[in-house]
């Protein structure tokens, strides 16, 4: 069981079942929408439930964001509110608002565009909800590069916090040069 003291990849919320405190269904999180410039969990993009479809009444789609708040994360997401209290966090989705699995796969590059490697998850503070870092399978010339070591068959992966980013679209953009990512970077085991 998973609760607000740790953070959590980006996994761990998508395709989880939401339910309020009173043990309404209220959906299935498909993503996590955020704010690119200040790394802030703006809200969770809720496929809403038949049982619970009335959370999105008014909007035209069955997706609706639903703010941010402490939960229980086990085998479903149980909120800290009954059903009526979630829809006063309900909003309409909306498109523009960028999604944290568009950074899933992305390629990292340093300030002057050497290859560091590829995303492979994103990690969120739930507590304050911001994103605090991607994790990154570093390229095998970035590891040469920065003077590591790898096994024969193994990879490595590096967890880069958000404030070293200085862009995010189609490829994540560092602030730092090579040497920066490796003195800033936490390589993981």
């Amino acid at each position: 069981m998973l609760s607000c003291s740790m953070a959590i990849p980006l996994e761990a919320l998508k395709d989880i079942q939401m339910i309020s405190s009173d043990a309404y269904e209220v959906g299935q999180v498909t993503d996590v929408r955020y704010d690119p410039f200040e790394w802030n969990v703006i809200g969770l993009k809720v496929k809403v439930s038949r049982s619970s479809g009335k959370l999105s009444a008014g909007f035209r789609k069955t997706s609706v964001l639903i703010l941010p708040r402490r939960f229980v994360l086990n085998d479903v997401m149980l909120l800290d509110q009954p059903i009526e209290k979630v829809k006063d966090s309900v909003v309409p989705d909306n498109d523009n608002i960028s999604s944290l699995s568009t950074l899933m796969s992305a390629k990292v590059v340093t300030r002057d565009n050497a290859h560091v490697g590829t995303v492979t998850t994103v990690m969120i503070d739930p507590d304050d909800w911001k994103v605090l870092s991607v994790i990154v399978r570093l390229d095998k010339a970035a590891i040469e590069a920065m003077g590591m070591k790898k096994g024969l068959f193994s990879k490595i992966n590096a967890e880069i916090r958000s404030d070293m980013i200085l862009s995010s679209a189609d490829m994540v953009h560092l602030n730092e040069n090579m040497d920066g990512v490796r003195d800033n970077m936490t390589v993981l085991e």
